[in-house]
């Protein structure tokens, strides 16, 4: 079970999705660590593993002297996401539809815009809150078929 905000996942891979991007999160010594991913050719393409860049040919990770971390497009330089690490107080920036939107992670709750989840007990599903490209929020959602083969699901 993953614990975000007053949310509980329970046998949920990815708690969020966002923009094509899977993030999984996990804590240790009450530290959460978020690892995210996303995909190229059907493979899987870990772009922040624990909280540290890791150096890919899909995007350009950097983090700053604060931690945030900033995903960006290699060609276009582009900005695609950034993540900004925290005892359970996270933020992930990304763009839909051309703006930045947030999603805040706090000790009580989840806010992606204007939609705040709090107290819900997500169980069995492969994403728990998913945010689409049009700003659409899922609840429960399922996987893309090429990661379902990655998980064998």
């Amino acid at each position: 079970m993953t614990k975000i905000g007053s949310n509980q996942f329970k046998n949920v891979i990815f708690p969020l999705a966002f923009e094509n991007r899977y993030f999984m999160l996990e804590s240790f010594n009450g530290k959460d660590l978020w690892t995210v991913f996303t995909l190229q050719d059907e493979k899987p393409v870990i772009e922040i593993l624990k909280n540290k860049p890791k150096k890919n040919n899909v995007s350009v990770v950097e983090t700053n002297s604060t931690g945030i971390i900033t995903v960006s497009d290699p060609t276009t330089g582009l900005f695609l996401y950034k993540l900004r690490p925290g005892n359970k107080n996270s933020s992930i920036f990304g763009r839909i539809k051309g703006k930045e939107t947030e999603i805040r992670i706090t000790d009580k709750e989840i806010r992606v815009g204007t939609n705040t989840f709090q107290n819900n007990i997500i169980t069995g599903f492969m994403v728990g809150i998913l945010v689409d490209r049009n700003g659409g929020i899922s609840v429960g959602a399922g996987l893309p078929s090429e990661i379902q083969k990655l998980f064998r699901i």
